[in-house]
């Protein structure tokens, strides 16, 4: 068994410096896994943001091709509505050709553009 009384100071200093030295060992391994937890937290975090803007962008990419839709589809009904009114016989023609083409661009729910929708070639 190891007699305690009968160490010198040379050996207490060596088993000091042998604990201090364990102590640091103990303590960079701690602090090397926290970093690693750090650097595996700010990679999901990246990860994350990353998932994040790529959605945001679909997202945005697809409101922009709605919208595009929309335009050209608006576009197209207003060239039809202006060839109809000029090539229209008389003026309730034209009339009824530009009531039946505000209709289709609107969701108006009066009378008149059900009478439009249910038979669009029907000019009263």
């Amino acid at each position: 068994m190891l007699n305690f009384r009968a160490l010198t100071a040379t050996s207490w200093l060596a088993v000091a410096c042998l604990a201090l030295a364990l102590i640091l060992l103990a303590m960079c391994a701690a602090d090397g896994r926290q970093r690693a937890a750090d650097r595996t937290r700010q990679a999901d975090a990246g990860k994350t943001l990353a998932d994040g803007r790529t959605a945001a962008a679909q997202d945005a990419s697809a409101i922009r091709d709605r919208a595009d839709a929309r335009d050209q589809s608006t576009t197209s009904i207003i060239t039809q509505a202006e060839k109809e009114i000029r090539h229209a016989p008389d003026h309730n023609a034209a009339a009824d050709a530009a009531r039946r083409r505000v209709c289709q661009l609107s969701d108006y729910r009066d009378a008149q553009c059900a009478m439009f929708r249910a038979d669009p070639g029907r000019v009263d």
